[in-house]
């Protein structure tokens, strides 16, 4: 029987913002938590390059939801959560 492993991901919608307004083409999906740790220097991670470099690792993602809150007087936080697995090594 194949056993598994796997990855839980958080990305959260990161960008700049001009008076309290996100510039478009400033966000993106950045990875801050991979199972429940903060990676470090997350700002710097987009979800594009982790997803890339994980793939080539053997992982592949199996589910993705998106959830956002909504705090009153502030932008709206979003986050993907995301699972990926892959076949433990015998």
């Amino acid at each position: 029987m194949t056993k598994f492993e796997h990855q839980f991901i958080v990305a959260e919608k990161y960008g700049k913002g001009i008076f309290g307004h996100v510039l478009p083409k400033e966000v993106s999906w950045k990875v801050h938590y991979v199972n429940g740790e903060t990676l470090q220097h997350w700002t710097d991670v987009t979800l594009y390059n982790y997803l890339s470099k994980i793939g080539e690792q053997g992982w592949e993602v199996t589910a993705m939801t998106s959830h956002t809150i909504i705090r009153t007087g502030t932008l709206p936080v979003e986050h993907l959560y995301l699972t990926a697995k892959r076949a433990k090594e015998q």
